[in-house]
């Protein structure tokens, strides 16, 4: 069974493509919800979040028998509630798209280069590109005075760098990355080696429940291992 992309969630449909183009076509801050499939109001402006919130309304009207392809969410976010990267980015020109992924990439702090990009989600591409940078065995260091956030945030990209697996805790990648913090830490993050046992066990792991695309608990207890019993400066 082929692996889908991180934020791959829905099936798309021929009417949404419509949106989609009509959207790129008149305002690209909107526009750049279509990189991961959701959006915060605090990067994108009010004028691109309302025009989201009230275009299902716009499109799919005269009897369309159709769930809105944009929903808001408790957090200030407006999310796709069918987005599938490999049918989204297909439906506009290239070059927009390019245009996109930069200015994702640079709300995020991550060197990323979207003419290497190595898979049809953001989020994949941009764990690789890391990885790629600082090293295939790295994570996340917790700065001294770090809180519980600082903490979760720092294993979260744990496991999107260490194992490959997104949705740690149950919390979406495209979900995740709207948060501010999450946001901030992983524009300043700082990382650390794994040592020689730590790289041997990693590779155990992921040779055991690799071919499993959600965290196990034994990939879980890797994580929080990394983390026990100090904070790193």
């Amino acid at each position: 069974m082929e692996k889908r992309a991180w934020t791959a969630h829905g099936m798309p449909t021929a009417l949404d493509k419509q949106v989609i183009t009509a959207l790129v076509n008149n305002n690209k801050m909107a526009a750049r919800i279509f990189v991961t499939g959701e959006v915060h109001e605090n990067y994108v402006g009010e004028v691109a979040y309302k025009l989201l919130v009230g275009i299902n309304d716009t499109f799919y009207k005269n009897g369309a028998s159709q769930e809105p392809l944009f929903v808001e969410t408790k957090d200030g976010t407006i999310r796709m509630t069918r987005f599938d990267p490999s049918f989204v980015w297909r439906s506009f020109h290239p070059d927009i798209f390019v245009g996109l992924v930069i200015e994702e990439a640079k709300r995020l702090g991550v060197k990323m280069d979207p003419f290497e990009m190595d898979h049809f989600d953001f989020y994949e591409s941009m764990i690789t590109a890391l990885k790629a940078e600082k090293g295939e065995f790295i994570f996340p260091i917790v700065q001294k005075g770090g809180d519980i956030n600082a903490y979760y945030n720092a294993m979260y990209l744990s496991s999107l760098l260490l194992f490959g697996k997104s949705n740690f805790l149950d919390i979406p990648v495209a979900q995740h990355f709207t948060d501010l913090l999450a946001e901030i830490q992983l524009k300043y993050a700082k990382y650390r080696e794994l040592n020689v046992v730590q790289q041997k066990e990693l590779i155990k792991l992921r040779k055991q429940y690799g071919h499993i695309q959600a965290l196990t608990n034994p990939e879980i207890d890797f994580i929080i291992s990394l983390y026990e019993g100090f904070w790193n400066n």
